[in-house]
């Protein structure tokens, strides 16, 4: 998207350090955040069955 960290932080509301975090990979991070990421993004997260994909709309 063109976004450096600091501004992809400002857009979600979330300090820098939680998005580097979030980038590598840190094993606890708070869902609330992510999800403000994601929503930064453009992205949502969708929780599945496990061993399912789907990638079509939701119904």
């Amino acid at each position: 998207m063109g976004l450096t960290q600091p501004e992809l932080a400002a857009a979600a509301g979330v300090g820098l350090r939680f998005l580097v975090e979030l980038e590598r990979g840190k094993p606890t991070v708070r869902l609330d955040r992510m999800l403000a990421v994601l929503d930064a993004l453009g992205l949502e997260l969708q929780i599945g069955p496990r061993g399912h994909s789907h990638s079509g709309p939701a119904r």
